[in-house]
């Protein structure tokens, strides 16, 4: 493990939330909040070398996994897009993550037409047959 940044004696156990820097006590918190830090500066990445990322994949694949592929699609719909903007779908979101009662939030969040606009938004690109298939059943 790294040693705390300021006595070099101990793991470091917390970070500085403004610089990052880390220390392992209070003492040595105190010590390095004595001088003013700041936010570090981020370079910025260069436009000439490409950027690889390592190819997404499922550890655990099931019959129900989507494909990478079309959750990747997700990021270009508009219709998504447009549907994330609105901050009470937002809401409706951070509420289903922090939720201990998933199933029971998802299906409150189901009776919300906001909701259900962002569900189809999602169907449309990761299950479209299934998705027209639904449609054609309720007209």
């Amino acid at each position: 493990m790294t040693s705390c940044q300021i006595c070099n004696a101990q793991d470091f156990k917390y970070k500085c939330p403004t610089c990052f820097i880390k220390f392992c006590s209070v003492q040595c918190f105190n010590v390095h909040k004595e001088l003013p830090c700041e936010k570090p500066a981020v370079a910025p990445p260069s436009e000439n070398l490409p950027v690889e990322h390592p190819p997404l994949t499922y550890r655990f694949p099931t019959a129900d996994t989507v494909p990478v592929e079309k959750l990747q699609a997700l990021a270009h719909s508009d219709e998504l897009k447009e549907c994330l903007s609105n901050p009470h779908v937002r809401n409706i979101l951070k509420s289903l993550v922090q939720s201990q009662t998933p199933e029971t939030s998802i299906t409150n969040a189901m009776k919300e037409p906001i909701f259900l606009e962002l569900a189809h938004a999602c169907l449309k690109i990761v299950e479209p047959e299934k998705f027209q298939h639904e449609l054609g059943k309720r007209f």
